[in-house]
């Protein structure tokens, strides 16, 4: 009993120091791009650092690199930024995927719902005939694609956050910057 409640508070000693030096969040990345005042082109990376007066990009989408805290980052001041724009890494993809399951069950359901067809009356030479099942797949798949679609529109938004040179508008989306930033 000596020997447990000894390594019991070996190990939890060790989970509390594990959890106390984490400041990078673990499973998230999002996608920022920025536009300036002055220059017509934009930036893209991920916004890895919320500043007093400016802001910091990585170029890296990998999670791994910033475990290592050895990212190449640039530096961006306040008063140069016109937007940020963010979106979650592969939320396209998670909006496509989500929208096709869930227009292949609404189809399904549908094609479910409306049963089986009435046998065919004696004597006709041609007589077309479905089962709920095959009802389910026949509209299942044209609503997934739909789905799909619309799984794309709604992945692909953007949050946009204007800035416009201002250190007072970047203070107001200090804190919403900061639910997108790798480091907290």
């Amino acid at each position: 009993m000596k020997y447990f409640s000894i390594i019991a508070m070996i190990v939890l000693y060790f989970l509390n120091s594990v959890n106390a030096q984490d400041n990078i969040q673990k499973n998230k990345i999002y996608r920022t791009w920025i536009t300036f005042n002055n220059k017509p082109l934009q930036t893209e990376g991920v916004l890895y650092e919320i500043k007093d007066s400016s802001i910091l990009v990585s170029s890296s989408v990998a999670i791994k690199d910033y475990s290592t805290d050895r990212v190449e980052t640039l530096k961006f001041n306040i008063n140069e930024i016109e937007t940020i724009k963010i979106r979650r890494k592969n939320s396209v993809g998670r909006g496509i995927l989500t929208g096709a399951i869930t227009g292949f069950a609404v189809g399904g359901l549908i094609g479910l719902i409306s049963g089986d067809d009435p046998p065919c009356p004696q004597g006709t030479w041609f007589c077309f005939r479905l089962t709920a099942g095959e009802k389910a797949l026949i509209t299942g798949i044209p609503f997934s694609i739909g789905g799909a679609g619309i799984g794309a529109l709604v992945g692909s938004v953007k949050v946009n956050i204007p800035i416009n040179g201002s250190i007072d508008n970047y203070n107001k989306n200090k804190n919403e910057l900061l639910k997108y930033s790798i480091k907290q």
